[in-house]
Formats: structure tokens, sequence, C-alpha cells
């Protein structure tokens, strides 16, 4: 079985999906480079932040920026606030919106452990601190816009350090 052109399959990742339109925005931004000042780009995520998976996240998140229960925590997997983190990421929301700007200061507040990096428990210890959520988690922050948050450096500097 031969693959499809790569044309051929780019068209579809372009192609307008009402289910998930996120898959449009990343395939612009990260397949064609374009950037979010493109008017193409910005109606994609203006979309993306209107129908599909993102907008049915938010509607479940409580006002203070959580999901599931309060507190730190990864559990339970899959559905608590630090999945829907990087769920969010992943499906190209907008960092800007209020209600994502909320969930990603929470996790800010509520995970860093003493060490700088994120826990996995509801107290964040050291001991909690694992690599690939560590690893996930800036990920999904420095797509939703943290870079540059002093917050976000210490957890990346703490995960250079641990695997090194």
């Amino acid at each position: 079985m031969t693959s499809p052109p790569l044309s051929a399959t780019l068209a579809w990742l372009l192609e307008p999906d009402p289910l998930h339109p996120g898959v449009r925005y990343l395939a612009l931004k990260d397949l064609l480079g374009q950037n979010d000042r493109s008017e193409e780009v910005r109606r994609a995520r203006e979309e993306t932040m209107r129908t599909g998976p993102v907008p049915a996240i938010l509607e479940a998140q409580y006002p203070e920026g959580y999901w599931i229960k309060p507190g730190g925590g990864y559990s339970p997997k899959y559905r608590s606030t630090l999945w829907q983190i990087i769920f969010l990421a992943d499906f190209g929301a907008d960092g800007r919106h209020p209600r994502v700007r909320r969930a990603c200061e929470y996790i800010l507040t509520h995970n860093i452990a003493a060490n700088g990096a994120f826990s996995a428990y509801q107290k964040p210890a050291p001991s909690g601190a694992v690599l690939c959520l560590n690893g996930n988690l800036a990920h999904a922050l420095i797509r939703l816009g943290y870079r540059q948050d002093a917050r976000v450096q210490k957890v990346i500097e703490w995960l250079a350090g641990a695997i090194t």
C-alpha cells in the first residue's frame, strides 16, 4: 500500500472540520509555517475556540480554573486539571482566552513543588515530580503562551537537570 501524495494529505488536514477545528489551525501553523497574524490562521484559531473539543473542555471548567476537584493533582487520569491543560494545548486552544489563562495560572499556583517542578500530588511534593508529566506540561504551557514565564523556565531547568 502506498501513501497518498503529501499535497493530498495536507489538503485533507486543511479541510474545515467542525468536530476537530484545531487540526486545520495546527496544520496552518506547524506544517505551512503561517504565523498568528495571518488572517487565515486567526480565523482557524477562532473556530477552534468556538466548536469541537476546546469549548467542551472549557465548559466543564470550574470558575476558579480547575476541573473535577480543587487543588493540584494528576488524577483522575485524563480528566484532572493537569490533563485538561495538555489537551487544550494539543487541540490548539488560544492561550490568551481568559478561561485558558485561568487554568494555566491555577496549575502554576497549585502544582509547583519546592524543587520548581510540577508535582503529580495534591500537595506538591518534590517526590511527585515525574519527567513525562513535566515535559508534557512544559510543552503545553509553551504552546499556550507561557514560554517566558519564570515558573515555566524553572520547570524546564529542572527537566534539563533531571535528564542529564
